[in-house]
């Protein structure tokens, strides 16, 4: 019997263990943390934060954004470049306005003085558009208080700042690099010199230097792959030209050193600081004919014409005349801007036998240069500037040739054509055709002595108007030599 109180004891209690078992117990205590594993790679780095607020000027500094009176405030890093701008017509622009009775015209003054850059039309007699506030002459005019009459004084004429931006609030903000680059981007014209000297940029255009693009349907990228050598670029591009003749730059900029290069344009010609020649032009260097058979003549003392002769030359020196006339040359006859050699009478191959006058009166008797029949005096706006189209007009000659309509005075050009037809003819002749003239292998050695004479004048551009004697002697004598050939 009690046997069976155990067995029936048991027998309740196993279910109720196996119900116990179904829960779970309480949990044990963390193990210890593993060890850290390797460092990943760094991240991507995140975006440029904005620029923090500019901090205070430092003691001694002005807080003006324009500082002004950068005679000395440029002068003292400067003092080379500082004093030949004191000497040019951009340091005294203000006073040029204080003698013609206009000082207080803000149309006048938006170009007479340093960090103006509130608009003004012509007649306006006060800024009705006012710029942002950054300390300009702008900002001042109109106010008669003591501290304003300081800022305008220290802010007249056409200083450092007017071109290179401003200086302040600290010098540690100035960023004097200015563009070589004149010509228009998107309606604007890339030129500092725009801003005020509008007329003259506006003719830049319509010449030969500021058309390039248009006329040769190039990108200035087109530009520059083009005339990116040595030998080209010296004389195309606004680069090459002030590296090979301001010795400020010299050496400073080489060709495929710049992502693009510039037309010739204002700061080709035109250096803002100099001091000792007219309209500030960089150099007025003498040139001597790099071909002549006996002594080359020298282009000298003919004022700003000289700066135009830097370039429009011939480049062939003996060697390379002689060898065009034994062998003959793809790029036959002088480089085409012969005209500084065509007005000195002298570089072009001449026969052997042949008497060449080489002086006329355009030159010798009445100084004729570049500048007086290209860039003619033009008063239309009442600033008596000289043209910076290039272009020549019938008016320019009526000077000395009262009456003349046309180019044609006298009959030359007809004369001219004349020549020119009978030159080819006389080719024509002797077997070369009028669009083998130029060819390297088309002619022989005595009938590329004769049309290099042809080349020379056609190259010149001028119908001969530049050297009327040289240019005919040059033809006529090339056709009797022809004639004369067996």
């Amino acid at each position: 019997m009690k046997r069976l109180k155990l067995i029936g004891l048991l027998a309740c209690a196993v279910p109720m263990l196996m119900v116990g078992c179904a829960d779970d117990g309480a949990d044990g205590a963390n193990g210890l943390d593993g060890s850290d594993g390797a460092v990943g790679p760094a991240g991507p780095e995140g975006p440029q934060g904005p620029e923090g607020p500019q901090g205070p000027a430092g003691e001694g500094y002005p807080a003006f954004t324009y500082v002004g009176d950068n005679a000395v405030s440029c002068g003292g890093c400067h003092e080379e470049t500082v004093h030949e701008w004191m000497e040019t017509g951009h340091a005294h622009a203000l006073q040029s306005l204080v003698d013609a009775g206009s000082a207080d015209d803000p149309y006048c003054l938006q170009c007479h003085t340093t960090g103006w850059d509130a608009p003004v039309n012509f007649g306006d007699t006060e800024v009705t558009t006012p710029g942002p506030n950054l300390d300009g002459y702008d900002d001042y005019f109109g106010d008669d208080s003591e501290e304003a009459m300081a800022r305008m004084a220290a802010l007249e004429g056409v200083q450092c700042e007017a071109c290179h931006g401003n200086m302040g609030p600290t010098i540690y903000n100035h960023y004097p690099e200015l563009s070589f680059s004149t010509r228009e981007v998107d309606g604007e014209y890339t030129a500092i010199c725009g801003s005020c000297h509008h007329d003259q940029i506006e003719e830049w255009t319509e010449s030969g230097h500021g058309s390039y693009l248009e006329t040769h349907n190039q990108v200035i990228e087109e530009f520059t792959d083009y005339f990116d050598r040595t030998y080209c670029w010296q004389c195309h591009t606004s680069e090459g030209f002030i590296a090979a003749n301001d010795p400020d730059w010299a050496g400073m900029t080489d060709p495929g050193s710049l992502e693009n290069l510039s037309l010739i344009g204002c700061v080709t010609c035109h250096d803002p600081h100099n001091n000792t020649h007219p309209a500030q032009l960089r150099t007025l260097a003498d040139y001597t004919v790099l071909y002549d058979a006996n002594e080359g003549r020298t282009y000298t003392g003919n004022g700003n014409s000289q700066l135009c002769a830097q370039c429009h030359h011939a480049r062939r020196d003996v060697d390379n005349v002689l060898g065009q006339i034994e062998n003959g040359s793809n790029h036959f006859g002088p480089h085409h801007s012969n005209q500084a050699d065509m007005n000195l009478g002298d570089g072009s191959y001449e026969i052997e036998g042949y008497t060449y006058e080489r002086d006329h009166g355009h030159f010798t008797t009445f100084g004729l240069n570049c500048i007086s029949c290209h860039m003619a005096v033009t008063d239309d706006n009442g600033d008596g500037h000289r043209l910076h189209n290039n272009e020549v007009t019938v008016a320019a000659c009526t000077g000395c040739h009262a009456g003349a309509t046309d180019f044609n005075i006298g009959g030359f050009s007809d004369t001219m054509d004349g020549l020119i037809a009978d030159l080819y003819a006389a080719l024509d002749a002797q077997g070369v055709p009028a669009d083998s003239v130029y060819s390297a292998t088309a002619t022989t050695p005595d009938q590329r002595k004769a049309i290099y004479a042809l080349a020379f004048v056609e190259n010149d551009g001028s119908h001969g108007i530049h050297n009327p004697t040289y240019a005919t002697d040059l033809l006529e004598n090339a056709i009797d030599y022809l004639n004369n050939l067996p």
